[in-house]
């Protein structure tokens, strides 16, 4: 039972029997009783005063913090002893209104922040489990936030997040997926509640990487055809003059003609390493991408050969055929043969290349599929990387040079084995419609 209500029945209590004495006591002693009865009934007032206020405005108070009601105030009685509790009481609510107030603000400047960050961030709670991203960890996953939330590292199938798993607190890593995709990846930790929380940072790389790696060729090559082609040009000039010397010596003159060839070699084989540096500017029109690739079709399966079967699929979502891109064709052609001569060389007797061309709202994709040989993820990594190559007698210019014109007309690219073993090239370019 609350001590007001206690307080109050022992009050009608006495009132009753103050009431009830002088028909009850006949004696002199009636005052007495009387006057005893009246200083209790004082008494109580007193003490319901001094003390059940005050227990009532704790108790009042006590129950406001449970509701984390922190709008509400507690009302002065105006007995000193309960009105210095309900003080207290209102300016630690206030207080506490105040605190929350700001981790609110502080939480939402930081998920402010978060979510305008240009690098992706995963954060984890105290049991390993992903509580926060943002949109940009979204796009390079490839997953929705209810995909993620909720869920640990382990549990999510993705090759960005298995190298999230491997990297040591406090360590950075730069990783490299299809050749194109470059991300530096943070594993770090902070502080909150005496706890340490642990997140992860994502930083797309890919064209501070590709725009690095293309100034350091473009040096090498321009320093090696320099002197490459001035060393070959007098060594020619020397043999020019051996040459004219050498009429009546066969063998010499032989040895002579040799010599030169190999020079002309030499200097065709630095020239096409100086080309690749001298890539023209794209001479962008409208062009249908399906037509162009028929036009392409005999001269496709002449480099194919007999043993593989070439075929070009068109799809569209509305049935018609008009895949209308921005782009230079002469340079678009250079890559399709690239990729179907690497096509035709991983399936080296028999088998199939598709060449598919669909379109959705916004873009339209053009995808060389082959069935030969697949790609490991170690050799996916590096394939464009500069001079890289898989053949014994390979340049590493092909994938290269696929590379730079493709940049050039900002289309997006992709180079990956399935686990179907299906070896896919695709291009996405910006619908021109």
């Amino acid at each position: 039972m609350k001590p007001g209500r206690l307080f109050v029945i022992l009050e009608v209590v006495i009132v009753a029997l103050g009431a009830a004495t002088p028909f009850i006591v006949k004696t002199p002693a009636l005052w007495w009783m009387l006057g005893g009865e009246l200083l209790a009934s004082v008494v109580l007032l007193l003490l319901h005063r001094s003390v059940v206020k005050p227990m009532t405005a704790a108790q009042r108070g006590i129950e406001l913090l449970s509701a984390q009601d922190m709008n509400s105030r507690l009302a002065k009685v105006g007995e000193p002893g309960a009105d210095s509790i309900v003080t207290l009481f209102n300016d630690l609510i206030t207080r506490l209104k105040n605190e929350r107030l700001r981790l609110r603000e502080q939480d939402s400047f930081l998920r402010l922040l978060v979510d305008a960050s240009p690098m992706g961030i995963a954060m984890l709670n105290l049991d390993g489990k992903i509580s926060m991203t943002n949109k940009t960890f979204m796009q390079i996953t490839g997953f929705q936030e209810a995909d993620l939330t909720g869920k640990s590292l382990e549990e999510i199938d993705n090759d960005i997040i298995k190298t999230l798993i491997d990297l040591k607190s406090g360590k950075s890593r730069v990783v490299r997926y299809s050749g194109t995709d470059v991300y530096r990846c943070y594993h770090l930790r902070f502080m909150q509640e005496g706890f340490r929380r642990h997140f992860y940072l994502v930083e797309e790389m890919a064209e501070e990487v590709r725009k690095a790696e293309k100034e350091a060729y473009e040096k090498v090559i321009r320093m090696i055809s320099h002197e490459v082609n001035n060393t070959m040009g007098s060594v020619e000039s020397v043999l020019e003059m051996i040459a004219e010397e050498s009429d009546s010596e066969p063998e010499l003159k032989t040895t002579v003609e040799s010599c030169r060839e190999r020079c002309e070699t030499m200097c065709g084989f630095i020239d096409s390493f100086a080309n690749l540096a001298r890539i023209p500017d794209p001479e962008i029109r409208t062009t249908d991408l399906t037509i162009e690739l028929k036009k392409m079709l005999p001269f496709l399966r002449l480099i194919a050969g007999e043993g593989i079967n070439l075929e070009l699929n068109v799809r569209s979502s509305d049935d018609s055929e008009n895949m209308l891109v921005n782009a230079d064709m002469t340079l678009l052609q250079q890559v399709v043969v690239n990729i179907v001569k690497n096509a035709v060389e991983s399936i080296q007797d028999k088998g199939m290349i598709t060449i598919s061309v669909c379109r959705d709202s916004k873009h339209v994709t053009l995808e060389i599929a082959n069935d030969g040989m697949p790609i490991d993820s170690h050799t996916a990594s590096q394939l464009f990387s500069p001079f890289f190559s898989t053949k014994r007698s390979g340049r590493g210019l092909g994938l290269m040079l696929v590379s730079e014109i493709l940049h050039k007309h900002s289309a997006e690219f992709h180079l990956r084995t399935g686990s179907d073993n299906i070896t896919r090239f695709s291009i996405r370019f910006r619908s021109a419609r």
